[in-house]
């Protein structure tokens, strides 16, 4: 445990820094927006451009807790390929990088501007086992997934849709390795979301599962 407190001192002073910084960036959004948004397909197919100050984007995705249980999974299972779904600025592929230094992380990003910080943030950190991969998830996973197998970790923290979700989910369970987890995150975002996850579960392709509250983990 003292491991994961110098690791997540380490990362989330590095997001204050960040959370100082007013710059607007222009992101490309492929997913569903805020919880109370209402994009269309279409929108979600073609991509938002949205300005979004930096000090915003920082305060997004994996923090502390979250980050906790990213760390108790990863040191009884020790991961060796790990896929992740929504890179945003990098936070997450660094707690997952220095958890696992010796996996290896492909993360999908949509934006180009996102992906930007998220490199400068894998650079400052010196996380050499990272590998990211820019554009729409259903438009990467079929070339990337037949390189990566067998996958270990999928971590899918993007989109927000639930007919994305389920989609992500059958496009990615064939390439998983056996004993493999799927970590899901947001699954209470919306009701979508929750209905998501309760598909996911009554699909039966668990041996088992652990309902985190906000995150949901099954074992293949």
């Amino acid at each position: 445990m003292q491991e994961f407190q110098v690791i997540s001192d380490r990362v989330e002073q590095r997001r204050e820094i960040l959370k100082q910084d007013k710059t607007l960036i222009e992101v490309l959004d492929y997913g569903a927006g805020n919880p109370e948004d209402r994009r269309s397909k279409a929108q979600m197919q073609e991509g938002v451009c949205v300005q979004v100050p930096l000090c915003s984007l920082a305060s997004i995705g994996v923090k502390r807790e979250k980050a906790q249980i990213l760390y108790s999974l990863f040191s009884k299972y020790y991961p060796q390929r790990i896929l992740e779904l929504g890179t945003c600025c990098g936070f997450s592929s660094v707690y997952m990088s220095l958890f696992a230094p010796q996996a290896y992380i492909h993360t999908i990003e949509g934006s180009p501007n996102t992906a930007e910080i998220a490199k400068q943030n894998h650079t400052f950190f010196k996380c050499q086992n990272i590998q990211i991969h820019i554009g729409r998830f259903d438009s990467v996973l079929p070339s990337l997934l037949p390189q990566i197998v067998p996958i270990d970790f999928a971590f899918i923290d993007g989109h927000h849709d639930k007919d994305a979700t389920l989609e992500y989910f059958r496009m990615i369970l064939p390439f998983m390795a056996q004993n493999s987890i799927m970590l899901f995150d947001d699954i209470a975002w919306n009701e979508l979301m929750q209905e998501a996850w309760k598909e996911i579960l009554a699909l039966k392709h668990h041996s088992s599962m652990q309902d985190f509250g906000t995150m949901g983990a099954i074992w293949l």
